[in-house]
């Protein structure tokens, strides 16, 4: 699906005399002269395939529809410190807009379009302090927030949102795999840390889904761990919640492994009753089912679990070893853009992560896959990434990574 249908279906769910607009994001100054990272605004990017700061999209709908794109001037002097922008030319291109305009005209063109306007959208998440100057004198505006009409759209992936995914998933799996060859000689988290990072960053992405979670020990009873830096008992487990991006959309997958190569029957009981939630929840997935239902059949499989292997004794210690949600939606952001209330659908690309956290017995557990979900059921992007107990292990002793 082009960036112009994907206007158009918006554009449909919005009344006659609207207005559209959408910021791509600002940079934020670091220090004197270097600024922040730039992340852009991923409803922008999903609109127009632009990844460029100071970027504004208007839609105006009246009589007709009519598109236009604002964008920084060509700056000779800037380039040479601070590399290159989109010309006009290549921003129409990459948007399909052919109304292409200088960013320092966007207020008098704003003032312009809003004589034919009732309603503007914006998306109240972002800054839109740029739209102050041009609505003082259009008092009776009623502004409404388009972040609900966009996350209708974002939850069903197309054909090239899920080939995306695909390879992001692809160079999380090449990623893993350097874990487990420097796991044989890692001395602490932060050498693990820091091979996935290069690893996937060598293999077309320049991007990370989100900050990766590399814990050991006692650590993996950590959700989201923030600080790799502590040495490495080689007996204990290690978990790695992970996610290379690619083209902006994120994987996200989390692996559980012995580090001595072998799990000992603790770690082997408690990582089989996460499986077998894995597995359940995964079988679980198809059209009409609804996250929270998926939640409580998690939760139902892992106490019946921990009951049985003598880990618990009664059902209401559950909440104690298992505290977080099983699926969210991954897409553009890695906990996508979603309406949890709203039943699966094909098109859908959720995660399915149960866990168990024993910080009495410094183990952690967690399972993490990617599911997208079909018109017949659900298939599984992430299976080529070994679980199974008996792979895993192989994996250790020289077996095919």
């Amino acid at each position: 699906m082009s960036v112009k249908t994907r206007r158009n279906n918006l554009i449909k769910s919005l009344p006659e005399k609207s207005l559209l607009i959408l910021t791509a994001g600002k940079e934020i100054i670091q220090s004197e002269d270097s600024n922040f990272p730039f992340y852009v605004n991923r409803n922008f990017f999903y609109l127009t395939n632009i990844s460029q700061a100071n970027s504004i999209l208007v839609i105006s709908k009246t009589d007709t529809i009519k598109e236009y794109l604002f964008i920084d001037d060509y700056d000779e002097k800037k380039e040479k410190w601070y590399g290159k922008k989109l010309t006009h030319e290549e921003a129409k291109q990459l948007s399909g807009i052919d109304e292409i305009h200088s960013l320092t005209n966007l207020n008098n063109e704003l003032r312009e379009i809003l004589k034919t306007i009732s309603y503007v959208y914006l998306d109240f998440k972002m800054d839109n302090t740029y739209f102050n100057d041009a609505k003082r004198n259009f008092p009776n505006l009623k502004i409404n927030n388009v972040y609900p009409n966009i996350v209708n759209l974002r939850m069903i992936k197309d054909e090239s949102e899920i080939n995306d995914i695909k390879e992001a998933i692809k160079i999380t799996h090449l990623g893993l795999q350097r874990v487990i060859k420097e796991l044989k000689t890692a001395n602490n988290e932060m050498e693990i840390y820091n091979a996935f990072n290069h690893e996937i960053l060598n293999h077309g992405t320049h991007e990370i889904g989100f900050p990766s979670i590399i814990a050991t020990g006692v650590h993996t009873c950590c959700l989201h761990y923030p600080t790799p830096t502590d040495q490495i008992d080689k007996n204990s487990l290690i978990l790695c919640d992970v996610g290379a991006a690619y083209n902006h959309y994120s994987s996200d997958v989390t692996r559980t492994y012995p580090i001595s190569g072998k799990f000992n029957d603790l770690q082997k009981k408690i990582y089989s009753i996460v499986l077998l939630a894995n597995k359940t929840i995964i079988n679980a997935i198809r059209p009409g089912i609804m996250l929270k239902d998926l939640q409580e059949l998690t939760k139902k499989t892992l106490i019946q679990g921990c009951l049985d292997a003598g880990l618990v004794k009664e059902a209401n210690e559950l909440e104690k070893y298992y505290f977080h949600n099983v699926s969210h939606h991954l897409g553009l952001d890695t906990h996508d853009a979603s309406d949890k209330d709203k039943p699966l659908a094909p098109g859908m690309i959720i995660t399915v992560e149960p866990g168990l956290y024993f910080k009495e017995h410094k183990i952690g557990v967690r399972i993490e896959d990617d599911v997208l979900v079909t018109k017949d059921g659900h298939e599984v992007l992430s299976k080529e990434i070994a679980k199974e107990i008996e792979d895993i292990e192989k994996l250790f002793i020289g077996g095919n990574l």
